[in-house]
């Protein structure tokens, strides 16, 4: 069976972040202009392909002209599948409107955080076929396998949703993988040659990027983590890791950028990666992301031996009190201390912040920007918090603002940079949250300290283009519509 596999491009955006298994989270200049590889789109295809299809991948958000060229054959493929996510859902599923018009016989699945939070309102849109909730690789892989052999066995797989006879059909979950050992390695040939991923703190290009756990020991408000993967955190082996590892350096990459939601949550697993590392002469360098709490300085420095230069840590607040809010699970002290530990060592880190948290005011806004100076992060960036369709934050707001809907009218024009339902967990009004924003960043960013401190820290033409480049969105951003 042909089969498409595409990550959409947008009509709101160029730079579009959509390589997790959610769909779209981060979009635009506040982040750098950062783009990835479509890291789980590329599992689907691999597991696929090994499944003896013929796959496609196209990443049409950074590729349109193959994605127009690849329209005028559409008629080839009998199944095309997506990632999407609220924000993203309904651009997406015009996309696959105008797919099918083109080719009425053609299949589409999504999957996702929407489908898996939201699936009869996906299944409203004519345009789309099938859903798939939570981890799609193998019921993607089971779906097809029995529509290949014909009749209507296919339905009764767990995991996904469809329309019959007028009626949308919600199936049970599908089971958790229990050992993500059992997942191959994405084969990254898929990917189209030409296409450069843009990423401003990535060192040594060419990057890649890797997954080697999923799910968050978080129960942030805010965060579909969780309860997309039902509150289970699973890892996969050191063994496992340090064998593609090997693989992406044969293959020519010289860094690697560590997509999982936590990775130093699995410490035992990753000294016995970073040792292995070291003395098998895996001279790749990386960036991971971290949770306070869950690394230390003697964790860090062995990080950094192996080749790890940036950790990237949700900081989210400046206040206690909003920490609590949104059941951030640390307090202050411990994110003082971590940042104190990345310094020492010589560690790059990086501080993710969110404005407009439940019980937000204006003075907690500037306690915040001051607090982040203060830790003095390598790079930071600011958001609005929003409420996404599967979170606790979501839920208390439908309750008493049903007009949410669906939460797909927060789109890719809004998120992280507009208010969504913020003044209602919040003492700020929508034009005060926004230009908090802003402020937030020339705060941080235009501080002569910091610009020098920068410079100082150069040292080639590289590094310098990189930084030149981030640097040029961030400001265009902090100065939009001000």
């Amino acid at each position: 069976m042909k089969i498409l596999v595409l990550s959409p491009f947008s009509k709101s955006t160029k730079n579009v972040v959509r390589d997790l298994i959610y769909g779209c989270w981060c979009t635009g200049e506040r982040i750098g202009g950062t783009k990835f590889p479509p890291l789980n789109l590329l599992y689907i295809a691999t597991v696929l392909k090994e499944d003896g299809h013929r796959v496609e991948l196209l990443d049409a958000g950074n590729d349109r002209k193959a994605f127009d060229d690849l329209k005028m054959l559409i008629n080839e493929y009998k199944v095309v599948i997506i990632s999407t996510s609220s924000m993203t859902f309904n651009e997406d599923a015009a996309i696959l409107s105008d797919l099918k018009k083109k080719n009425k016989k053609l299949l589409t699945m999504i999957f996702g955080s929407h489908p898996t939070f939201m699936p009869k309102y996906c299944l409203f849109k004519d345009s789309i076929d099938i859903i798939i909730r939570r981890e799609p690789e193998f019921i993607i892989r089971e779906v097809i396998k029995r529509i290949e052999k014909g009749g209507e066995d296919w339905k009764k797989i767990k995991g996904i949703g469809y329309r019959e006879n007028g009626e949308i059909v919600i199936n049970d979950f599908y089971p958790f993988m229990n050992n993500l050992d059992n997942l191959p390695f994405p084969d990254r040939t898929m990917l189209r040659k030409g296409i450069e991923y843009f990423n401003p703190v990535v060192k040594n290009i060419p990057y890649t990027t890797m997954i080697t756990s999923r799910g968050c020991p978080g129960q942030c408000v805010f965060c579909t983590v969780p309860p997309f993967y039902g509150n289970k955190n699973r890892c996969r082996s050191a063994e496992s890791v340090i064998e593609e590892l090997k693989l992406i350096q044969r293959q020519g990459y010289k860094e690697v950028f560590f997509r999982d939601e936590t990775f130093t949550f699995y410490k035992k697993r990753n000294i016995r990666i970073c040792k292995s590392m070291v003395e098998e002469n895996i001279s790749l360098s990386w960036v991971c992301n971290a949770r306070v709490g869950t690394v230390d300085k003697e964790m860090m420095l062995l990080m950094k031996k192996a080749g790890c230069h940036m950790i990237r840590l949700g900081v989210e607040s400046g206040v206690q009190e909003i920490l609590d809010n949104i059941n951030k699970g640390i307090n202050l002290e411990m994110t003082r201390m971590t940042f104190k530990w990345a310094h020492e060592v010589g560690m790059d880190i990086h501080a993710h912040l969110m404005l407009g948290c439940p019980g937000e005011t204006k003075e907690t806004i500037r306690q915040t920007i001051e607090f982040v100076k203060k830790i003095d992060p390598t790079t930071a960036t600011f958001g609005i918090c929003t409420p996404y369709p599967g979170t606790k934050l979501f839920q208390q707001v439908a309750r008493n603002y049903p007009q949410i809907k669906d939460g797909s009218s927060c789109d890719l024009n809004k998120i992280h940079t507009r208010a969504f339902f913020n003044e209602t967990f919040t003492q700020l009004t929508r034009k005060e949250l926004e230009k908090s924003v802003q402020k937030a960043y020339r705060s941080f960013y235009l501080r002569p300290s910091y610009i020098l401190a920068w410079l100082k820290r150069i040292n080639s033409f590289n590094e310098l283009k990189r930084v030149f480049l981030a640097g040029i969105k961030v400001f265009s951003f902090s100065f939009k519509d001000s």
